[in-house]
């Protein structure tokens, strides 16, 4: 009886350790390297090689070439010649360079982009399966949903905040600190996010505060482990002092009336991305008014927890939300 005993918690253990380590190494993803084929063309063999990039990437191929590698001052361009002129550009390949001494592989990115899609789909069980792109855009952007399923990351966006192509002048602190490997993850969550979510239905500052709060809600079903502070963009500490401020910053809203206002250049610190929002508080973070929205579709949540994800997508009425909400954070003093 005792051996039996023993043979029986062993199954039990083993089972478990099976179910562990199911949890740990995710089914894996569909990771295609456009960056890599893209620098492989071989100039004596263009129209061989753009044949083998269209069959290989058929649904990216067309977007990279509109959005990312076309010249908008050459109207009568051709796509081949947009292909061409981005490939073998000298700046394009050094840049290309600096991405592969940065990511020699990309073993880590991929285990966190696979626990990334294996969390959608369990969130989102009737989406399609996500796959992602890498690719070198000349710093266009980090990430990007090209449809409902496929999501392109721009490599030569997270080469980290010192990397000297990142231009001062249009690349500010608050935003180059975003520009590392760590920040992969969350981009490319941020883009899923932003694409399920889709833009506020109407124009008021509430409206995109609460759109906003939907995508970081979602993006924090997607990336559970992911610090809060790196889903905001913010440093620990300004994450810390939005929480001790958190009353004294709603009822700043509320005294400037602006939650009803529509965006304005006066008032769009408060949700698009910037280094403060002084107009709350000197020392308050830009995009405060989208935090701010998450805790609101957080409170929302905690006192509706049957509401599906689907169905906080899908209301529409900002202002309703905000009354069911019930949202009255406490002064922490």
């Amino acid at each position: 009886m005792t051996s039996a005993f023993f043979k029986k918690t062993a199954l039990l253990a083993a089972l478990a350790l099976s179910l562990l380590a199911c949890q740990d190494d995710p089914p894996p993803i569909a990771l295609l390297r456009f960056d890599e084929d893209l620098m492989a063309l071989d100039s004596t063999h263009l129209q061989e090689g753009m044949e083998q990039l269209a069959r290989k990437y058929p649904d990216f191929l067309p977007f990279f070439l509109t959005e990312i590698a076309h010249n908008p001052e050459n109207p009568n361009e051709t796509p081949e010649d947009a292909l061409v002129g981005f490939a073998f550009a000298p700046q394009i390949r050094r840049l290309h360079d600096s991405c592969r001494a940065a990511f020699p592989n990309l073993d880590e990115q991929e285990i966190a982009l696979a626990r990334l899609a294996q969390r959608y789909a369990q969130l989102f069980p009737g989406r399609p399966p996500l796959r992602f792109v890498t690719a070198v855009t000349e710093f266009v952007g980090d990430a990007y949903a090209v449809n409902d399923s496929l999501i392109m990351i721009s490599l030569d966006m997270f080469l980290g905040e010192n990397f000297s192509g990142y231009d001062p002048q249009y690349f500010p602190q608050y935003l180059r600190r975003q520009f590392s490997k760590e920040y992969l993850p969350v981009k490319v969550g941020l883009a899923l996010a932003s694409r399920i979510v889709g833009p506020p239905q109407q124009e008021r500052i509430l409206d995109y505060m609460l759109n906003n709060g939907k995508i970081l809600y979602v993006l924090d079903q997607l990336l559970p482990d992911e610090p809060e502070y790196r889903k905001m963009g913010y440093t620990e500490e300004q994450l810390a002092g939005c929480y001790a401020n958190e009353a004294e910053v709603w009822a700043r809203l509320l005294e400037l009336k602006a939650l009803y206002e529509p965006l304005t250049h006066r008032n769009q610190k408060l949700v698009m991305p910037s280094p403060a929002t002084e107009m709350v508080f000197q020392e308050a973070p830009g995009e405060i008014g989208n935090w701010v929205g998450w805790q609101i579709v957080r409170a929302y949540m905690r006192r509706h927890p049957q509401t599906t994800l689907d169905e906080l997508i899908n209301f529409s009425d900002s202002q309703r939300l905000l009354e069911l909400s019930k949202y009255k954070p406490k002064r922490t003093d």
